[in-house]
């Protein structure tokens, strides 16, 4: 019964597993009392590794947010 109550930002590559059998927004929403927001990014299932400068964007932005 216990939820993650701290807000949550899913990140998720685009050509992904994730991607194509999930629904990420919808099934952390399942699991978390605070806000849920995320994104797919262009890129498989190693997102820093493939997209390390927009990973650490996305970061930047959720990390500066007020919630």
């Amino acid at each position: 019964g216990l939820k993650v109550a701290c807000p949550v930002h899913v990140l998720w590559g685009e050509r992904g597993v994730i991607h194509r059998l999930f629904d990420p927004l919808a099934d952390w929403g399942a699991v978390c009392d605070g806000p849920v927001t995320g994104e797919s990014l262009p890129a498989g299932h190693f997102i820093p590794e493939e997209l390390p400068e927009a990973t650490a964007l996305a970061l930047r932005r959720f990390m500066s947010a007020e919630c």
